[in-house]
Formats: C-alpha cells, structure tokens, sequence
C-alpha cells in the first residue's frame, strides 16, 4: 500500500474535518487501521481515499501518482476501490444479485452474464448464495453488510476502505462480519479500515494511526501504540474504551 497525505485539509463552512494532515504509510503495511474520537476525522478521510470527496487543499499521491481533483481521474480512481459504508447503502428495490451485479453492469463495463456469474460467485463466497433473490428488507443486518462487501469486492479492487463496517450491528452480527473481513486480511487483500473496535484494530492492522480534531496525533504498530502509547491523548483514549 503507497499513500502519502501532505498538506491534506478539508473544511465544512468554518469546522476544519481535517487540518493539513502529513502521513506516508510505511512499506509493507498491507492493512491500515483508523481510530479516535467519533468527529475526529476518520471518515473524511475515508471519503478523500475513495475519492468521494475532494480537499479544500494538500494532495494525496497513491503509488506515487498524484489524485487530481478533476472529475475524470477521480472516476478512475473510484473504479480501483472498493468502498464499505456504515449504513449498507444497498438499494432497497433490488435483490442482494442485482445489488453486486449493478456497479459490474454499469461502473466496470461487464457484460450481463459475466456479471451475474462474478455476483453469485461473491455472494457463494460470503455464504448468502440462498439469499440472492431477496431484498435488504428481506435480510439481517449482518447479512447486508456482507452483500454490500461482496458488492465492493466483486471488481477486485486495489484497495478495499471499509468505514465503521459493524457500527450498525448487533454483537452477533458484529462477529460475523469482522471474521469475513479477517479473513481477507488474511488473503492479503489491502485495506484501510475506521473501526471502534479495538481488539479487531490491534488484531488485524499492521499499522494504526489515531486521528482526533482532524489531525494525526500518533501513529506506529498496534503493539507500539496500544501498549506504549507516546501521546496523553492516545492513553486517555484507550483508558476509557478498553476498560471494559
């Protein structure tokens, strides 16, 4: 993974989401793990990496490209990403097939059958082949969040960016998602990811950078910066999330 942030600012009227962020991944991190205070941050930043949103300054390079603002480079940059949103952000109307199948169809140019036999492979992949007829109504929530990861996987993207990926899920349901994401951890698939969960942050990243007030206070490996973290703010932090 090869992102460097320099300068990187965006501002919503007169609140700064992120002020002039400096960071460059270190080599060889293949999962990138977010974490802070909710507001800190973290999903702005998620939104300027898929390009689904664009800085008021700074640059962001991948692979030592520079990501231009201008529509066109940011739609092919899109197409390398795959994006997992808090809330599913699958179409109501549509079965959880022609939910993967869409994007396939009509963002990646694939002709029909090619993307139906892509969409249900995905979905065998994440155990919801019985499911593919049915409507996001028609399913758990652990169960859309695993269509909607399907549906970000089923271009093989560069990059996977998952924001909260299990904030809007029970405890059970929780688990069921983060060991679909372990796993492609596993594969070596590169991801940044935003999460509250700690103990899945410092399992499975191999760097973790703490965001608050829209700047990177600390970064390092999970096991530097959860067991001996340099900055009061980042003990505090984990002082009150991890006491229980």
């Amino acid at each position: 993974m090869n992102i460097e942030l320099t300068g990187l600012t965006r501002r919503y009227g007169d609140a700064h989401a992120l002020r002039e962020v400096n960071y460059r991944v270190p080599e060889g991190v293949r999962v990138l793990g977010l974490i802070g205070p909710s507001g800190g941050g973290k999903s702005t930043l998620l939104r300027l990496l898929g390009g689904l949103d664009v800085p008021d300054a700074g640059e962001i390079r991948f692979d030592s490209t520079l990501l231009s603002r201008e529509d066109n480079p940011l739609r092919s940059h899109r197409r390398r990403i795959g994006f997992l949103f808090q809330a599913f952000n699958l179409f109501p109307h549509l079965t959880a097939l022609e939910n993967v199948t869409l994007p396939l169809r009509e963002v990646h140019g694939k002709p029909p059958g090619e993307s139906e036999k892509i969409a249900r492979d995905c979905l065998d992949r994440f155990r919801l082949a019985d499911h593919a007829g049915k409507r996001p109504a028609e399913l758990s929530g652990g169960q859309q969040q695993r269509v909607a990861l399907a549906r970000a996987l089923a271009h093989q993207p560069k990059l996977l960016i998952l924001d909260e990926p299990t904030s809007a899920l029970d405890p059970e349901m929780t688990a069921e998602v983060l060991d679909v994401i372990a796993e492609l951890c596993r594969e070596g698939q590169e991801i940044v990811l935003s999460t509250h969960e700690m103990g899945f942050a410092r399992a499975v990243a191999d760097e973790v950078v703490f965001l608050a007030d829209g700047q990177v206070i600390e970064h390092g490996p999970p096991a530097q910066l959860f067991d001996r973290p340099e900055s009061a703010a980042v003990e505090k932090f984990l002082g009150r999330v991890m006491r229980y």
